[in-house]
């Protein structure tokens, strides 16, 4: 799986979801095995401090033998008046396997955009 993730947008107070698949660059090769891992997904600030986050059970559902990786914000995670905190957002998606390895899958920045109906 390759790291070079897009620029994630995103309009303020709506749904996003995407999905990723940890596989090797070989067709031939089963996807990674996901059984038992944890994920997290977090939006930070340039400085680090978290803007928002989801992990396994709370916003990211697996498919271990697939190495499917579902991640779903709701809208009330980024409700409200888009803050100068959003400009240079970044985001990482990390896997923790049973035996302690951690893994970033994927990192890129985040851009946050008002929308035009406020509900």
């Amino acid at each position: 799986m390759s790291t070079q993730a897009p620029t994630l947008s995103l309009v303020a107070g709506t749904t996003y979801r995407f999905s990723a698949t940890w596989a090797s660059d070989d067709p031939n090769t089963a996807p990674v095995d996901l059984t038992g891992c944890e994920a997290s997904f977090v939006v930070a600030t340039t400085q680090g401090t978290p803007l928002l986050s989801c992990e396994s059970g709370n916003g990211i559902e697996l498919a271990p033998e697939q190495g499917g990786i579902n991640v779903h914000i709701r809208p009330t995670q980024t409700a409200g008046a888009v803050s100068p905190e959003w400009s240079g957002a970044r985001y990482e998606l990390r896997v923790t396997f049973p035996n302690g390895d951690v893994f970033s899958l994927l990192r890129g920045h985040f851009q946050l955009t008002p929308g035009v109906l406020h509900e």
